[in-house]
C-alpha cells in the first residue's frame, strides 16, 4: 500500500495532480487540483485503491480530509472512493462531520451523484463513528452551536471569491465559536485570517 507521497507537482489535471517522485510520476486524485502550483513541493497522505483492472491514489493535505474520506469508504456500504471525494469537494470535512451529527440530508445531496437515499444511509452509518471519533473536534472548534446555514453561506462566499477548498477549510477552523455572529461578520473574520497567510 502507498500511504504517503512526497515530491514535486509536475502537472495539474481536471481532478488530479501528477506528483513527480524521483523519475516516476504518480497520478493522485485530490479534492482541489487548483490549490497546487506546478513545481511546488508537496507531501500527501494517500489512500491506495486497488481494483482488478487498475489502481488509484487519492491524496490529502489535511489529516481531517483523509480521515473523513477513509471513514466514508470503509464504513458506508455502496460509497466508493469517487463518491467520497465528491462529498469532500462539496463541503469541507468539518462541515460533513457536522452534517452527520445534525443528520443534515440537504448538505450531502448538494454533492453530485448523491441522492436522498444515499445521503440518509451515509448519515445513519457514520453517526456512531462521528459521535465517538470526532466529539472532541466538534467541541474544540466550537461549531456545535453554529447554524449550518450560516456556515454554508460563509463557505459559499469564500468560494465565490476564488479561495480553494484547503484555504476555506483552514479559515473555517480558525473562526472559533460561531454562535451569535452573522454570516457577514464570519466572512469578514475569515478574510482577515486568509489575508495573514
Amino acid at each position: 500500500m502507498i500511504a504517503l507521497i512526497r515530491g514535486t507537482i509536475y502537472r495539474r489535471l481536471d481532478s488530479a495532480v501528477i506528483v513527480l517522485v524521483g523519475d516516476i510520476g504518480y497520478e493522485v486524485r485530490v479534492v482541489d487540483p487548483a490549490m497546487f502550483e506546478v513545481g511546488e513541493e508537496v507531501e500527501l497522505r494517500t489512500y491506495h485503491v486497488v481494483k482488478e483492472d487498475r489502481q488509484e491514489l487519492y491524496g490529502f493535505v489535511e489529516p481531517l480530509d483523509y480521515e473523513v474520506f477513509a471513514d466514508l469508504v470503509e464504513h458506508v456500504p455502496g460509497v466508493g472512493a469517487k463518491t467520497a471525494l465528491s462529498l469532500l469537494r462539496a463541503a469541507p470535512a468539518s462541515r460533513l462531520i457536522e452534517a452527520v451529527r445534525e443528520q443534515n440530508v440537504g448538505l450531502l445531496t448538494s454533492a453530485p451523484g448523491i441522492g436522498k437515499k444515499n445521503a440518509e444511509r451515509i448519515l445513519i452509518e457514520l453517526r456512531p463513528i462521528v459521535n465517538r471519533k470526532y466529539a472532541e473536534l466538534l467541541s474544540v472548534e466550537g461549531m456545535t452551536g453554529a447554524e449550518p446555514t450560516v456556515l454554508a453561506e460563509v463557505e459559499m462566499a469564500l468560494r465565490s471569491l476564488g479561495y480553494s477548498q484547503r484555504e476555506i477549510s483552514g479559515s473555517l477552523r480558525e473562526l472559533g465559536a460561531t454562535k451569535d455572529r452573522s454570516a457577514e461578520e464570519l466572512v469578514s473574520d475569515a478574510l482577515q485570517h486568509l489575508s495573514r497567510k
